[in-house]
């Protein structure tokens, strides 16, 4: 007698699932997200006075520690926020600060 298949679950094969690629938030070359940099956190005297938000395309989404480079200056990630639902357009916001390179 062969072996019962298991009732009520969901047997899928890898092909099925869903993938990155058909959001919209995952282009070709990367994966869209939200930079922002606020100046009143940061207390060094060479980082920049303003605060500063730009969109960006990375390969990846940018990890905690990682290091971006923007208008002469490194910013190092402090924060990611992911986003479940990919409708706003973009996968993650970044919050960054000054990198200074001792």
């Amino acid at each position: 007698m062969p072996p019962k298949k298991p009732a009520g679950k969901n047997l899928r094969k890898p092909e099925d699932t869903p993938r990155m690629g058909a959001s919209a938030s995952l282009t070709g070359q990367g994966h869209r997200v939200q930079v922002f940099y606020l100046a009143g956190r940061n207390p060094s005297p060479n980082a920049p006075l303003k605060d500063a938000l730009w969109f960006a395309t990375y390969p990846i989404i940018p990890r905690l520690g990682d290091c971006l480079f923007r208008d002469g200056v490194y910013y190092r990630v402090e924060r990611v926020f992911l986003y479940e639902n990919l409708a706003a357009g973009w996968c993650a916001d970044v919050e960054v600060s000054f990198y200074g390179r001792r």
